[in-house]
């Protein structure tokens, strides 16, 4: 007994232990988490692409440049060396990593080491990969073609003519090709000679009646030695430089773009860079160098490379040459036989470009301590050409990098916005480990017109697609003198100090740090795994596009790699990561890889749950001798869900029946929930870490609304994180019923907040709330308890009391007239009186009209402390509306900055009794002076843009019809007297 005893005293003991870690873990993440949210790291921060306009960089500016950054709560900088079309306004610099430029980066990095940032470089100048000091074996690559016509009276010796190779592309854009003597290229090698019978009896080519001749001919000569009877197709192919330009490259800077589909191309490029920096910086690892960048691909042409041949062989278990006719004619072959070698052939050139580009950067990169970060997936077809396969693609790197652009109109024929890269660069982040999930942020067409808030709900959205860290598109350098707005990049939001509203961006700025850090460090969570099948090229789309559940439900999406590594734990489908999931969804597909239709066999038979539309045949691979088993794994896994009976679907791959349907058969209810969900009113996102679940959730609309939101959640006590203030705060009304905790939410206008979930002891709360309307009343959790920010009597209950509350907010408007003062040098007056508040482009008066800056409001006004008799009042100033962003100070006390609806603040501790002084800075944007100028002939800006988009148009407009941007405090400005109960 006593033995018993001891080893019963024993096991208590030990499960106590691990009880008490566990707990000690929990509080451990949570103290880190809710740190980090209120401070977080510069990890967490934003970066910005740093243009360096046609590499002409004023070193004082600079300096100048990298402390304003660093002051407005930013990072890091990709330096982006670019040209511009202006280069009267722009001179051009020096030589992209001549001696005077490196001798520029390496002070910017220096410079950087001592602010704290980190510092990237883009590998060109502009886009794609390469630069002046390609050589031509090391340039991109094309196939190019000639053809005669031979027949029995042709002689013995044909001639072949060599393939035209013109000197400038099909849009008469001048190729850096260079020439011999003989007027062919300088570099160039011969792929293959194909004699194709003339057959005026079929309308497609048969491989097995081409001929490969090459063995036939002469490439001194250029002398074809073959003869048969019957008229003939001679095909002459040859691999050559195509010739591709960078992008737009500084006007000092032009060069070739590499051969991305070859390794020692990659290495040349990559070393030239290494021992440069090397030679400049000494260790690199220990410099505030941290990365290499690399733009979106964007080739345009037939691509080619000299290993593509054996490689194609090696990848497809077959020679390529015979097919080469269908890449100048897509009818040469039948359908069947053009999809298969298309597919095979692009996935060659996937796995060409994977391997030799990406793979090669980073493995090169990281033996000097350098990441890789690149836009690898996309965008892809129909914007570029791009032949990867997305996800495998950015699994390569380092650092995914994606892009979201502010207002645009590119879509594909489906639909789907294909500018939204985000939720592609997420899923290759988790599931290859990547952890950080950058995009390029922000990018617009839309010069000046617009300002944080505006961005808002753009990042918001792609928060709740996975970005975890953005990168501001982008800061372009000012040399001195350059006056304002500046000279600029053509396209992104201009966030640089010469911004009207810049000295005001750091609260952004530590905005999008708090989401950041939080989604950095934590996992993510989903129900449903997508596979999007093996075709290329290939895309994700932006979330709930190409694939959509319901609303509430979330989903990962993987290629064929990763859903070859899943295993199966208690039903779930896991992920090396550990990541778990209820479901797997097929894309659908006409074939079907044999890998994968054995590895879901492996999976149903563990007791995964399978769903996707049935394929009609198995695809043929490279020397894969499939036996009878694998080809009948079509029959015996799939099951039309119409046709199950009771005992049937175990072991199967249901088709005929939709994600949102099975997910409620197996009992997974939605993740998150509200009444109207169907309409989409809110988004989120949610992630874990240890015991703690973030849920992001996005107002998607410009109203305030208030809903009862409910959690898949148990035995947790949710808190409300505030991204915009940084608060922490308890949620005092919250409700678990069944599998869910219910929260009343109330967001202003495109407002968001993390409602978060931790294992701690319940705290006194109440249950619910009980009103007249259908949604719960528009209140606010602080640290003193609850505001209703509407009038009404509501009843809080829980199970021990209820409490009935008859609330009235006190509203006083400043009512009368404002004062309103100007900087000097704009040509307004200094001061002016305001009758009411409206727009400056309302008033006549042009030079206020027009104006672009800040400008200063400040009125004076009474207060009776004695007005209310409420029990515990808190006292709001609201701004009401106004444009862009707003800096306030109280009788001399500073309360913030106003860039988010609701534009208030809490002045319980500062409001006097009697006469108080209030003074508002508004800045608004440099559109209005720009189109002033334009209208009046007159030049208080200077800037290099000589035209924009606006909202809601998709064409460009000179500036003087670009329409002005409302201005200003509108108001109506009010002191707010509220209960918190």
């Amino acid at each position: 007994m006593k033995k018993t005893w001891t080893i019963s005293f024993v096991a208590f003991c030990l499960v106590y232990l691990q009880t008490i870690s566990s707990i000690g873990q929990n509080f451990d993440t949570y103290k880190i988490l809710y740190e980090g949210f209120k401070n977080p790291p510069e990890q967490a921060h934003p970066k910005v692409y740093w243009w360096w306009l046609n590499g002409n960089v004023d070193t004082l500016r600079l300096k100048e440049e990298m402390r304003s950054m660093k002051n407005a709560g930013i990072s890091g900088f990709d330096i982006y060396e670019f040209g511009v079309y202006d280069n009267t306004k722009i001179k051009a610099g020096p030589a992209f990593m001549g001696k005077e430029s490196l001798n520029t980066i390496k002070l910017a990095i220096e410079e950087a080491g001592k602010l704290d940032m980190e510092v990237g470089l883009n590998v060109a100048s502009s886009w794609n990969a390469g630069g002046s000091w390609i050589t031509l074996e090391h340039a991109a690559k094309s196939i190019y073609s000639s053809k005669i016509t031979i027949n029995r009276s042709t002689g013995k010796k044909i001639k072949l003519p060599f393939p035209v190779i013109s000197e400038f592309d099909e849009k008469g854009k001048k190729r850096m090709i260079s020439y011999a003597s003989d007027g062919k290229p300088a570099f160039f090698q011969e792929i293959v000679i194909l004699a194709i019978p003339i057959n005026d009896n079929s309308s497609y080519l048969d491989t097995s009646q081409i001929i490969n001749v090459s063995n036939f001919f002469d490439p001194v000569t250029e002398e074809l030695h073959w003869h048969s009877s019957g008229e003939w197709e001679i095909h002459r192919y040859i691999c050559s430089n195509s010739g591709e330009p960078l992008i737009r490259p500084s006007m000092n800077s032009a060069g070739r773009v590499i051969d991305h589909f070859d390794s020692t191309s990659t290495k040349a490029h990559f070393m030239y860079f290494i021992n440069k920096l090397d030679s400049a910086l000494g260790d690199i690892k220990n410099s505030a160098f941290k990365s290499f960048y690399m733009a979106s691909y964007e080739p345009t042409g037939n691509q080619w490379t000299v290993s593509l041949p054996s490689e194609f062989k090696k990848n497809n278990g077959y020679e390529v040459y015979k097919f080469i006719p269908a890449l100048f004619n897509e009818n040469a072959f039948d359908p069947q036989t053009t999809n298969k070698f298309n597919s095979d052939f692009k996935k060659t050139l996937s796995k060409l470009m994977i391997d030799n580009f990406y793979k090669k950067a980073k493995e090169i990169s990281n033996s000097y301590g350098i990441k890789i970060n690149c836009e690898s997936g996309g965008p892809g077809p129909p914007l570029h050409n791009v032949p990867v396969e997305p996800l495998k693609a950015l699994g390569a790197l380092d650092i995914p990098r994606g892009e979201f652009w502010i207002n645009h109109h590119v879509w594909n024929e489906k639909g789907i916005d294909i500018l939204r890269v985000v939720k592609e660069v997420s899923a290759a982040s988790h599931i290859y480990n990547r952890k950080i999930v950058e995009e390029e942020a922000f990018t617009t067409f839309q010069q000046w017109q617009e300002g944080p808030f505006d961005m808002k709900p753009l990042g918001d959205r792609a928060f709740c697609e996975g970005m975890n860290r953005a990168v501001i598109h982008g800061f372009s350098h000012n040399p001195s003198g350059t006056g304002y707005p500046g000279i600029a990049y053509h396209a992104g939001t201009h966030f640089n100090d010469k911004r009207v509203w810049w000295p005001k961006i750091k609260p952004f700025n530590e905005y999008l740090a708090r989401i950041s850090y939080v989604l950095q460090e934590s996992d993510f969570v989903a129900d449903v795994l997508y596979h999007y099948g093996d075709k290329l090229p290939n895309y994700v789309g932006h979330k709930n596009s190409r694939f959509y559940i319901s609303p509430g439900y979330d989903y990962e999406v993987v290629n064929t790699e990763i859903l070859k590594k899943l295993t199966v734990k208690n039903k779930k489908l896991q992920l090396p990561n550990g990541a778990e999931f209820k479901l797997l969804f097929l894309e659908g597909e006409e074939e079907i890889n044999p890998e994968v239709l054995e590895k879901l066999n492996d999976l149903v038979s563990h007791g995964a749950i399978i769903i996707g539309p049935r394929p009609k045949k198995v695809a043929i691979l490279k020397n894969q001798n499939y036996t009878e088993k694998t080809k009948g794994l079509i029959d015996k896994l799939w099951l039309d869900y119409k046709s199950i009976n009771k005992n049937q679907g175990s072991g199967k791959i249901i088709s005929g029946i939709e994600p949102s349907r099975m997910l409620e058969l197996i009992n997974v209810a939605p993740d998150f929930s509200y009444p109207d969900k169907d309409l989409n009113t809110l988004d989120y996102v949610h992630y874990h870490k240890n015991e703690l679940d973030f849920y992001f959730v996005r107002n998607t609309t410009n109203e305030w609304i208030s809903r009862e939101c409910s959690f898949r959640q148990q035995n947790k006590v949710p808190e409300i994180w505030n991204p915009v203030t940084g608060e922490i705060i308890n949620s005092l009304i919250y409700n678990q019923k069944n599998e869910y905790i219910s929260i009343p939410v109330t967001l202003a206008p495109y407002g968001s907040l993390f409602i978060v979930f931790k294992e701690t002891p319940n705290t006194s709360h109440y249950t619910y709330i009980v009103n007249s309307r259908q949604h719960p009343p528009f209140l606010e959790y602080t640290n003193n308890g609850i505001c209703f920010l509407e009038d009404g009597t509501f009843e809080l209950k829980n199970a021990e009391q209820s409490k009935t509350i008859n609330n009235f907010n006190q509203v006083q408007t400043l009512e009368g007239a404002w004062e309103l003062y100007f900087p000097k040098g704009w040509g307004t007056p200094q001061r002016v009186i305001l009758p009411k508040l409206n727009s400056w482009t309302e008033i006549d008066n042009k030079s206020i009209k027009y104006f672009s800056g800040t400008a200063t409001y400040k009125k004076e006004f009474q207060y009776d402390i004695n007005s209310n008799s409420l029990e515990s009042p808190r006292v709001y100033l609201d701004l009401g509306n106004l444009s862009k962003v707003g800096e306030v100070w109280l009788n001399d006390k500073h309360l913030g900055i106003a860039w988010a609806k609701p534009f208030r603040f809490d002045i319980t501790e500062i409001l006097q009794p009697g006469n108080n002084t209030l003074v508002i800075e508004i800045s608004n944007t440099w559109s209005n002076r720009i189109t002033g100028d334009a209208i009046n002939a007159e030049r208080y800006t200077n800037t290099n843009i000589k035209n924009t988009k606006i909202k809601g148009l998709n064409t460009y407009l000179e500036w003087v019809d670009v329409p002005l941007i409302e201005s200003g405090l509108f108001g109506p400005v009010t002191i707010n007297t509220v209960n918190v109960w």
